[in-house]
């Protein structure tokens, strides 16, 4: 039974099989999971663009902010050059409006100064629907639309690392016998101290800095790892 599912979401004979049927009938979250959990194998058709005929109904609003309806029919068909060019015109766009927020301007989608989020993500599911591989630019589109690059997990990752350079450098410094402090981190991290002074607790940068200077022996060079506190 499985086999009639492997076609792209259609079965023996034409149409869609019956779990492509039951997602378009509720495309929402709930519905896959159960589905995929049930028919594992299955190939289920998730297109959520609705093709041309949404793209026909979409010219106004793409042409008035500046998008050539032509190059979204040719993301329809997953063309690289095509993908890559709007998802880079759709930062340009975010970029300025972001510029022009930062100026103190408002109300800049319905003065025609910038894009409607709500546009770009459906830019981003016209360009899915039509993938089987995706575009590096369109990933950066949607990690800023998803708010990797900026979200809570991406943020602490990034701190992490930087607490655990500036730490590496500060043990070896005292290692070698040499005063170290925020100040002179900062210098050589190329950042500001208020920086690097917000990466710490009260007293965790003394505490950590002489663990991690016992990492190393009297030259700087990093001791063997079993010997590591």
């Amino acid at each position: 039974m499985e086999d009639d599912y492997r076609q792209w979401g259609t079965k023996e004979g034409g149409g869609f099989n019956e779990p492509t049927l039951t997602y378009k009938q509720n495309p929402a979250m709930e519905t896959y999971l159960a589905l995929r959990r049930a028919h594992p194998d299955a190939e289920i058709e998730i297109s959520a663009s609705r093709g041309l005929d949404a793209l026909f109904r979409m010219e106004p609003e793409l042409q008035k902010h500046g998008f050539d309806p032509a190059d979204i029919a040719a993301i329809l068909d997953a063309d690289p050059e095509a993908i890559s060019k709007v998802a880079l015109q759709c930062m340009e766009k975010l970029i300025a409006a972001k510029e022009l927020a930062a100026r103190g301007e408002t109300h800049l989608i319905g003065r025609g100064k910038a894009v409607p989020l709500a546009l770009v993500d459906w830019i981003i599911m016209v360009a899915l629907d039509g993938m089987l591989e995706i575009q590096r630019d369109l990933i950066v589109l949607i990690q800023n639309r998803l708010g990797g690059i900026q979200g809570k997990y991406y943020r602490n990752s990034e701190l992490h690392e930087r607490k655990q350079n500036a730490l590496f450098i500060a043990g070896q410094m005292l290692a070698r016998g040499e005063k170290t402090g925020i100040r002179q981190l900062a210098r050589l991290l190329g950042v500001e101290a208020s920086s690097v002074s917000r990466w710490f607790e009260k007293g965790e940068f003394e505490r950590e800095s002489q663990r991690y200077a016992s990492w190393f022996d009297d030259n700087g060079s990093l001791k063997p790892l079993l010997h590591r506190k």
